[in-house]
């Protein structure tokens, strides 16, 4: 019995290409990611509308409650029904600080578009550009959602006019980034503009948002968003404007499905031969090619082990499948197949190509690994490896109190550093000291208390 209400129908929706969309979430931190992914999710059905905002979905982990920012990509299967048809929106929450970019690094290598939320009142700011770049680099289409005009409205009481001017030098700097780190095939066609609904306006935290379409289709002008704020009753806005199906509207109009999104992606991140029998399975993205999965992000599941989740290119992956791991160059079988939910997994019997994946069974797995369909694993190269901007640059020493924990200090030091690969595990030649090095002072101060948890009463400095 699936967990989700939604589930059957998702799996029935997998097979045909076009009801898919692959959407990550990107921002600079505390413009609003996961207060809108929790609107999405309320309004597809999976979270009462009351709790939106505060319920933090796909933040579960309790380091990330406490502090109230994402540490993690986290990753749920929405169904979104049009008038005319459904689709599946799998949708990807990505941290919005700057230690974890490598984490947004390795999720827009499953994704086709990337929906980027600027603060009205801050603006583009250095992780936005850095996520815009990241994008463009993986031949992800980016779409820009101008969060936080409530701001505009109360905090800096703005008229109309002043709003307009805003949103014009946003769209303008969004729009320069897309022209430096744009590749000339793509970068004047995604570049964003109001006219055509790239660019969506809105409150996440009051949970409405516009296109220029919407605010056609409804007559709603922006002077009666303004009368809404000035009577205290923007919960109308909800109503009129629901930010779901404003942005969902934008994301099935503009996001590539996987099989366009492939055509243009898999020569850039994939260097074999694309006229080959894998290359031209990939590149239409073919249930009944070759399997073909790209690992992105490993963790360790109490009392289950290893998951490896990553995005299937080509072919159709079931439970029992022997496959090949490139680079551990070594057999494994599937045990079990499953598409992620948030905080669960929702076991199936079979994954196929451009749809995201969670696989037990493959022990030697990491983050970049390359798996394929054990007969063809002569016949093809790696992925390309995704490219970090930045190396770890913060170190600290690491010992247990009783020097007799030192063995499983190191094997959960080891296990850390597999399941993130921005984090390093070594040793000090000459002091002996263990060494955990982080892309900066949150990234090490999280990993540590990992440490501590893993440990459980066992004392480390």
């Amino acid at each position: 019995m699936p967990r989700f209400r939604h589930t059957d129908r998702i799996l029935q929706l997998m097979g045909k290409k076009e009801s898919i969309r692959n959407l990550g979430i990107l921002a600079h931190i505390d413009h609003g990611k996961t207060t809108l992914t929790d609107s999405l999710i309320a309004g597809t059905g999976l979270l009462s509308q009351q709790v939106a905002g505060s319920a933090r979905v796909l933040d579960y982990l309790e380091e990330e409650q406490r502090r109230g920012i994402t540490l993690k990509t986290a990753n749920i299967s929405l169904l979104y029904r049009t008038v005319n048809d459904a689709f599946i929106i799998n949708l990807v929450d990505t941290p919005g600080h700057v230690d974890f970019t490598g984490k947004v690094t390795r999720a827009l290598r499953t994704i086709d578009g990337a929906l980027v939320l600027v603060d009205a009142v801050e603006e583009i700011m250095a992780q936005t550009e850095l996520v815009v770049r990241q994008a463009l680099e993986e031949r992800v289409r980016p779409l820009l959602f101008i969060n936080k005009v409530d701001r505009l409205i109360t905090e800096l009481q703005l008229n109309a006019e002043q709003i307009e001017k805003k949103f014009s030098h946003i769209i303008a700097r969004f729009n320069d980034l897309i022209e430096i780190y744009g590749e000339p095939l793509f970068k004047d066609k995604w570049k964003v503009d109001s006219s055509s609904d790239s660019v969506a306006f809105g409150s996440a935290l009051h949970k409405w948002a516009f296109t220029l379409t919407t605010t056609r289709q409804k007559n709603v002008k922006f002077s009666d968003i303004l009368q809404a704020y000035k009577t205290a009753r923007y919960d109308r806005l909800q109503k009129l404007l629901p930010l779901h199906s404003t942005v969902l509207d934008m994301t099935v109009k503009h996001v590539p499905n996987p099989r366009e999104a492939q055509k243009n992606r898999v020569e850039k991140i994939w260097k074999g031969n694309i006229t080959s029998e894998v290359g031209h399975a990939m590149a239409n993205c073919d249930d009944h090619g070759p399997v073909l999965i790209c690992v992105t992000n490993v963790q360790v599941a109490p009392n289950e082990g290893l998951i490896a989740a990553g995005r299937v290119f080509s072919g159709t992956v079931k439970t029992g499948d022997t496959v090949y791991l490139v680079n551990a160059q070594t057999e494994s079988t599937v045990h079990q197949v499953s598409v992620f939910m948030g905080a669960f997994r929702e076991p199936v019997n079979q994954v196929s190509a451009g749809n995201l994946v969670a696989l037990k069974g493959l022990k030697q797995a990491k983050a970049g690994e390359t798996v394929v369909e054990v007969k063809y694993k002569d016949l093809v190269v790696p992925f390309e490896q995704v490219r970090y901007v930045s190396e770890p640059v913060v170190t600290v020493a690491v010992e247990p109190k009783n020097p007799a924990d030192l063995p499983e200090l190191i094997l959960s030091m080891d296990q850390l550093a597999r399941e993130d690969p921005n984090l390093a595990s070594s040793v000090n030649r000459e002091t002996g000291e263990r060494l955990l090095s982080g892309m900066g002072e949150l990234h090490l101060e999280i990993a540590v208390k990992q440490l501590r948890d893993s440990l459980g009463n066992k004392e480390i400095s």
